[in-house]
């Protein structure tokens, strides 16, 4: 049985790497990437599979195209949805994705 890794290029990596350290300057500290979509959340939680990102205050970025999503239960993470919504899109047209 063989595994796909799909490698991302240098240049989608420097992007991701911007836009984390814009994620984690907005209190967006823990990320993860798993599937072609990156999840940022303000905290974490424990579950019976582990310690993972927490299911509130978390927005998830597909890599390939334009598809965000994201739950707040924060008033002041809804503060920052503009700064988080400018810093994926400024992802998105680093790496030319137009939708």
């Amino acid at each position: 049985m063989s595994t796909e890794v799909k490698v991302l290029s240098t240049s989608t990596r420097t992007n991701l790497e911007a836009l984390k350290h814009h994620m984690k300057k907005l209190g967006f500290e823990y990320f993860k990437e798993n599937a072609g979509w990156i999840d940022f959340g303000t905290r974490l939680c424990e579950t019976y599979s582990g310690i993972r990102i927490s299911p509130s205050n978390h927005v998830s970025v597909q890599l390939s195209r334009k598809c965000i999503f994201s739950m707040i239960d924060e008033l002041d993470s809804y503060d920052k949805l503009p700064e988080v919504k400018q810093a994926i899109l400024d992802f998105y047209e680093a790496e030319g994705i137009k939708e």
